[in-house]
């Protein structure tokens, strides 16, 4: 396919309908437009686009931020001539915004719909096998094109394009947060749940009560100077836990806590957000070493912060940290200088965390915090969508984890286990797969119709996608998806290759 061809290609270009609409993949020129259209996707109007979410939202155009973002996005452009009464003009206000505003909306392709694709990685079996995973992470068309003629499918061809990307970079799977019904509506099913998190009311905590060695923990700032200790903490091991990292190599996250700390191009010209790192001194003769660190976001003296990201690093006490650094936070965020001078009326601590975080249930079980009231299975960001657009690509990179599996359950298959697993697909899923089992080793193949034996595995699209990603057991799946089936021969197999897993993330901001 030739690259002007390949939706997923960057030279990709294709018109839309008689009506001056272009598709295209961003670049360097649509920053303007693609950060104010995002303003859409965290609930602003449009025209009344807040400094704080554009400040939040530009790095996703910065290259040293997230590697090709200026890039990454599918665009749908308005090429049409502006007209003369629509030409704008400065205000002659000096306005962030107002300045972005004129320069997205003069420009000769008007960015006018969006869908953001960031790379990321899938951690499966402890961080043992990574696989190469795509998410959607912003999605916005503006009110007035999604009624004109060509609007219905203007984020059908973006997906489309998104999608396509995925598959020419390596993308085992893709992802993404929101809306069910209109997301299934193009081949993604609910197969992540994230967690709500948790949150902390002040007014609740009982009388500090910090462990007997609390003395030898300290919190202060973040510098430049904890980068390599704040790596190592990100990627840090998390047992049975399948993990979404949001980058895809070690400088990406570089990049991301130099950004956390302040250490920003000049054109980043936003309100650093506070960054704690909670250190111990296991002597009084040794230096400090950094055990779990903390962000924070949210206006300076709200009644409710968040913390975001939260850090752990993976040997440290976890039951220990957890009450040390609740307690160091507290008091940190409350004496944290507000806007205006006035005294802070911090009220509640907001931790945006998974569920399979490992200081989760440590705040819980000290009665740190408790989980917020739940407003819908659906949350925005704690249920994640996941499309598996080629099944036999997502157990191809899955193999080592497979074989891991295999390995460690000797005792329930032998050593020497040999089966043909035939699982039964949608064209939607890139058809039905085989899997071969012989030597302890996996073989993965597209099903030959005519050569392999029928399947022994069958499961309709949401159900085979929540088994794949370990969200629930076939046994489970049956109870709610009658015509699932799995035949008796292969039951061991099956419960071998594909347990349920919790799901936790790593640095996703």
């Amino acid at each position: 396919m030739a690259s002007f061809d390949n939706p997923g290609h960057p030279a990709y270009r294709a018109s839309l309908g008689s009506g001056g609409l272009l598709l295209r993949w961003s670049t360097a020129e649509d920053r303007a437009g693609c950060i104010l259209l995002s303003c859409l996707a965290v609930m602003e109007q449009e025209g009344h686009e807040s400094e704080r979410s554009v400040r939040f939202l530009e790095p996703y155009m910065d290259d040293g931020f997230y590697a090709g973002s200026s890039t990454n996005w599918a665009v749908c452009v308005d090429s049409s001539p502006i007209e003369v009464s629509e030409t704008p003009t400065s205000s002659g206000s000096d306005s962030y915004v107002d300045q972005m505003r004129v320069a997205a909306s003069s420009a000769k392709e008007r960015v006018v719909a969006a869908v953001y694709f960031l790379p990321g990685e899938f951690a499966f079996e402890s961080d043992a096998v990574r696989v190469p995973v795509g998410k959607a992470h912003i999605l916005a068309c503006k009110a007035a094109y999604r009624g004109r003629s060509g609007g219905d499918n203007i984020m059908d061809r973006l997906f489309g394009m998104v999608n396509a990307r995925a598959y020419n970079t390596g993308c085992a799977f893709m992802a993404m947060a929101g809306i069910p019904s209109y997301y299934r509506s193009h081949g993604y099913e609910y197969a992540l749940q994230m967690g709500r998190g948790l949150i902390t009311h002040i007014s609740a905590l009982s009388p500090p009560s910090p462990p007997t060695d609390a003395s030898s923990f300290t919190l202060r700032a973040g510098t430049l100077d904890d980068v390599p200790v704040l790596e190592r903490s990100v990627l840090a091991p998390r047992a049975n836990a399948g993990i979404f990292i949001g980058m895809q190599d070690s400088t990406t996250l570089t990049s991301q806590l130099h950004y956390l700390l302040g250490d920003r191009p000049p054109s980043f010209a936003g309100a650093v957000d506070p960054f704690f790192v909670l250190e111990k001194r296991d002597t009084p003769d040794t230096p400090p070493r950094v055990v779990a660190a903390a962000g924070l976001r949210g206006r300076p003296g709200a009644p409710t912060a968040v913390v975001h990201p939260l850090l752990w690093d993976g040997v440290e006490n976890a039951s220990i940290v957890a009450q040390a650094l609740v307690c160091a936070l507290v008091k940190a965020v409350g004496a944290l200088p507000t806007t205006d001078g006035s005294q802070n009326k911090l009220i509640n601590l907001l931790w945006t965390l998974p569920d399979a975080h490992p200081l989760y249930r440590w705040l819980l079980a000290h009665e740190l915090a408790i989980p917020p009231p739940e407003s819908s299975r659906y949350d925005l960001l704690d249920v994640w969508w996941v499309g598996i657009h080629s099944l036999s690509r997502f157990l191809a990179a899955l193999t080592p984890a497979l074989n891991a599996r295999l390995a460690g359950s000797r005792h329930i298959l032998g050593a020497n286990h040999t089966a043909t697993l035939h699982i039964a697909a949608p064209r939607a899923m890139g058809g039905s797969v085989v899997l071969r089992i012989a030597d302890g080793a996996v073989l993965v193949a597209p099903a030959n119709t005519e050569k392999d034996p029928k399947p022994n595995l069958t499961l309709p699209r949401g159900a085979l996608t929540q088994l794949m990603m370990g969200y629930a057991g076939w046994r489970e799946l049956k109870a709610v998806f009658p015509d699932v089936a799995v035949e008796s021969t292969v039951v061991p197999l099956v419960d071998v290759l594909f347990p349920t897993r919790s799901v936790s993330a790593a640095l996703y901001i």
